[in-house]
């Protein structure tokens, strides 16, 4: 039965190798942009409540262009559909069609020759409201250069009587017979190191005929796109095995399409989600086997949260802090046993309202589609600036430049006066905050697993770990025996108090190079100025206790803060843009001061979406024989990166007629007329173009 069922697929996959013929089909809207027209079909003639409804989205390039999957692999960008809907209307995520395997010299891309179409699925609610839909789309096109795409399209159809539009039904059957098929076996994914082994569990007799197979993965991390792969019969089934890059992120999941290349050129991919292993190298050469975080039972989970809590204690920015608490049980003046419990339920508290508030952030933005996770807060420059300014304050105060009031600036007789359960909720508070851009052994599992579940689950996992970061300090506070094998309070107690800054400052230090990462040198250079504001300010406070003395000293505390709120560096167009050391940022104003100095002058441009780019940055503009060239000559070489929208870049490539990049410019000593290099660059076409302009 089931080779019955396979060979009728199999039939009805042989459409795969043919385009997709849409003359006949009527499109609701159409947008064309410079290289490439976007169509959107429905399958029914209006919306209805209560109901769904089908929409083909088809891009269709320029003859010998091509677009992205979802995983656009070693380079590429997936398109991106934005909808704007009435309200009542749901639209879900699009269906692709199993993909292409686009080679660009040692590199490749998944994506697709010719037109492609997504299918979106509608569902409406029992009211609707009468307004059109909006969708605004974003999706790359390439053959040897690369052109951002970008359409708005209006699909005024919800009102209709909900009947198939006959003129479109072969453009669906046609796009179905196109998508991967649901695995009738089920399959495993073991990722270590140097390659990924995937096992799909299944006899030889379940599928006649196979030729080849290729395995496109649906996120990074889990295939070298361009190394073969070879697959074989085991006992227990077809075992891939699939090369990966090195040094590249484990991967979260393995879902992604299993393709069959079997005789009578017969192709037919199958969509699977194996059941995912990671094996890791830990630090003593051992192997340590994480288990698929969706496989997880919670009892595993939450015992993976509270040991991650508890050895995310000895991180070296959350050290400090639990060490500055455990000071109050050094005094001998110390409250009663029943205030040092409270205080340990305050400590406790502050972790887990902060944690609260975080998890709930994050779980709000999942909600909305947001693909974020564990340490999101991170992403946002803000975010990082405020947390460097927190953790230089808190490592000068322990420093001795001036006085927070942890309640561990003096040892001894005001120790006692100095805490309370307020202090000790906001050193929970801190904790919280300084371990957020960490992640302890066991936590990425249980917090993988959390993130899936429903609500209930995610609280508890998360109390979990929260509980786990505060167990030290509780167990000092509600086990008189823990207190009393804390050494006597002494002098040593200020000098460890200094000490225990230097961690603080080598994490300020890590998120000022993840915020100049972020948003470039100017925005660190803006950043610093307010943290050097606010320090001077602290510094003003000490020289007198006069009023207006005082009054100048919080302006200058609060007004660098308040800087730093402001966001000044805005959106800088640094942002996101790697300069490699041996280039300058691209400018015409910085061409036209090197061609009046008389230098010779290099400049590309590229964009981190681009493969043709890419592969000529690894096999040309990299290689030593080609730096050796620039540096012998004395030519600078100038980077234009149009990652991100750019109007200087894209001015510069309509001047030398291109739409998209690579684009390679040779500008000889003194001349302001540039040499256009190809765009399927060679190391040969660089030296003629540097010798032959001498």
């Amino acid at each position: 039965m089931l080779k019955r069922l396979i060979s009728l697929m199999f039939c009805l996959s042989l459409s795969l190798a043919a385009p997709i013929a849409v003359h006949a089909a009527t499109p609701l809207a159409e947008a064309s942009d410079s290289h490439s027209t976007m169509r959107v079909y429905a399958e029914r003639n209006g919306l209805k409540p209560s109901s769904s409804q089908w929409l083909a989205v088809e891009i269709e390039p320029r003859e010998g262009w091509h677009s992205y999957w979802q995983n656009p692999g070693d380079s590429g960008a997936a398109p991106i559909l934005d909808w704007q809907l009435p309200a009542g209307v749901t639209a879900g995520k699009p269906l692709f069609s199993v993909p292409e395997i686009i080679p660009v010299g040692p590199l490749a891309n998944y994506g697709y020759h010719g037109a492609s179409v997504m299918l979106v699925k509608l569902e409406t609610g029992a009211q609707i409201e009468d307004k059109p839909l909006i969708l605004e789309a974003e999706w790359l096109i390439c053959e040897v250069e690369c052109v951002p795409q970008f359409a708005t399209l209006t699909l005024d159809r919800t009102q209709g009587s909900g009947d198939k539009v006959t003129e479109n039904t072969e453009l669906f059957v046609k796009t179905r017979a196109k998508l991967p098929e649901p695995s009738y076996w089920s399959s495993s994914l073991e990722v270590d190191d140097e390659a990924s082994i995937l096992t799909v569990f299944m006899t030889q007799g379940d599928v006649e005929g196979i030729e080849s197979t290729h395995y496109f993965s649906g996120q990074d991390g889990v295939v070298a796109y361009a190394a073969p792969q070879s697959w074989k019969w085991a006992d227990d089934g077809l075992k891939l095995s699939m090369p990966r890059e090195e040094g590249t992120a484990t991967p979260s999941n393995a879902s992604g399409i299993l393709v069959l290349n079997l005789a009578g050129d017969r192709r037919v991919g199958f969509e699977i989600e194996p059941k995912l292993t990671t094996m890791a190298t830990a630090p003593d050469s051992q192997t340590v086997i994480l288990p698929d975080a969706a496989s997880m039972p919670l009892w595993q989970a939450a015992l993976f949260a509270l040991f991650g809590g508890l050895i995310l204690n000895l991180m070296p920015c959350v050290f400090p802090v639990l060490s500055l608490k455990a000071f109050a049980f050094l005094s001998a003046n110390y409250k009663t046993e029943a205030n040092r419990r409270l205080e340990g339920v305050a400590y406790t508290l502050g972790i887990w309202v902060s944690f609260m508030v975080i998890v709930g952030v994050l779980v709000a933005l999942r909600a909305g589609g947001a693909a974020i996770g564990w340490g999101f807060q991170l992403q946002e420059p803000l975010f990082v600036a405020l947390m460097m300014v927190l953790m230089t304050f808190v490592a000068l105060s322990l420093s001795g430049f001036f006085n927070i009031s942890f309640g561990a600036e003096s040892a001894g007789q005001t120790l006692a006066a100095r805490e309370g359960i307020q202090g000790a909720f906001f050193k929970g508070v801190l904790a919280a905050l300084v371990a957020t851009p960490c992640t302890a052994p066991l936590m990425a599992p249980a917090i993988g697993f959390a993130l899936t579940q429903p609500l209930i689950t995610v609280f508890v996992v998360f109390s979990l770990l929260a509980i786990g970061l505060a167990l030290p300090f509780l167990a000092l506070s509600f086990i008189p025996a823990f207190a009393r094998l804390m050494p006597k309070p002494g002098a040593w107690m200020e000098k460890m108090k200094e000490a225990l800054a230097f961690p603080l400052y080598l994490t300020a230090a890590w998120l000022l190079y993840i915020f100049d990462r972020q948003v470039g040198a100017v925005a660190t250079l803006l950043l610093l100025a307010g943290l050097i504001t606010s320090i001077f300010g602290i510094w003003l406070s000490k020289q007198g206790e006069g009023k207006v003395l005082r009054a100048f000293a919080i302006l200058f505390v609060l007004g660098g803060v308040a800087f730093i709120a402001s966001k000044p560096w805005g959106d800088l167009t640094e942002q996101a843009a790697e300069v490699a050391e041996d280039s300058q940022p691209y400018s015409d104003q910085r061409v036209a001061e090197l061609v009046d100095e008389g230098k010779p002058v290099f400049a590309y441009f590229t964009a981190d979406w681009c493969i043709t780019c890419k592969v000529n940055e690894r096999v040309v503009l990299a290689t030593d024989e080609v730096q050796a060239a620039f540096k012998g000559g004395g030519i600078t070489v100038l980077k234009g990166d149009w990652t991100n929208r750019n109007a200087e870049i894209a001015a510069v490539l309509a001047r030398y007629g291109r739409a998209g990049v690579p684009l390679y410019l040779y500008f000889p000593a003194g001349s302001g007329e540039a040499v256009v290099l190809p765009e399927l660059l060679t190391k040969g076409a660089v030296f003629s173009a540097i010798n032959g302009s001498e």
